[in-house]
């Protein structure tokens, strides 16, 4: 089982579209579990979950909160291979709940490790984090064997991008040593206008192989599915965003079994 956490501590960068376009496209040959710890719940409302009616003890936030074992929450998806872990409002004070604890960090890699033991057979694991810091991130973080960060083709998203490099790195030396530097995923770039070449050229600057070869670029497919409560992968599976999060899956797999050689 790996897990990928996408995060970015700026928001509208595109990561729950991330999240929910990477899970469909890993779920054509994968079994994968999606883990919305954003209380704005945009992922689990993607997966045709009202975020209103799921009850908080089958909530991730009883899951971080250790109320809950995670294979008691775990809700079937539409989306072939993909399985959620829904959000709620109370996910909006978990970070002080959990920095009250000795053991607050780890309460969600605990939890994923307690799957294999409940029985529930998952591939991936992937996190929709919220745009911010705290505990609920770093349990992310910690529980991760990759970290994915989405960044727009712009300069006002590196600003996350650096701040949350400098989270992983901390992470890295205080809690995970084997977690290796995010890989950045550009998000809406053509590479048409100077500005997108000037963005791209930066990144591969102070980056290098941590950016990914994949892109996504702007389609207007991707930004309708939301409103259908589906992935790009069901909503209209010949689009070019659909191939690309085709081709970012092989990629992140590629990535992580080099990594685990």
């Amino acid at each position: 089982m790996q897990v990928i956490t996408v995060a970015n501590e700026k928001g509208g960068v595109g990561k729950t579209t991330t999240t929910v376009s990477l899970a469909s496209a890993l779920g054509q040959t994968n079994r994968v579990l999606v883990i919305d710890l954003d209380s704005q719940a945009h992922a689990t409302e993607w997966f045709g979950v009202p975020a209103s009616r799921v009850p908080v003890e089958r909530s991730s936030y009883a899951v971080l909160t250790g109320q809950t074992p995670l294979a008691n929450t775990i809700l079937r998806t539409e989306e072939p291979g993909v399985a959620l872990c829904a959000a709620h409002a109370y996910l909006a004070k978990a970070a002080q709940e959990l920095a009250a604890k000795v053991d607050g960090l780890f309460a969600l890699r605990d939890a994923i490790e307690s799957l294999s033991e409940s029985g529930v057979e998952i591939d991936y694991v992937l996190i929709d984090c919220p745009p911010s810091k705290g505990a609920v991130v770093f349990n992310a973080l910690i529980a991760a064997d990759l970290v994915l960060a989405p960044v727009l083709a712009e300069s006002l998203s590196m600003e996350g991008l650096g701040e949350l490099a400098e989270t992983v790195k901390r992470v890295r030396q205080r809690y995970s040593p084997e977690l290796p530097p995010p890989r950045i995923l550009v998000n809406n770039y053509e590479g048409r206008s100077a500005a997108d070449r000037q963005i791209y050229d930066y990144l591969h600057t102070q980056f290098g192989h941590q950016v990914l070869q994949t892109e996504i670029g702007r389609d207007a497919p991707l930004r309708e599915c939301f409103a259908a409560r589906m992935s790009i992968l069901r909503y209209r599976r010949g689009a070019r965003s659909a191939g690309q999060f085709l081709a970012l899956a092989d990629e992140i797999t590629e990535s992580l079994n080099a990594t685990e050689a």
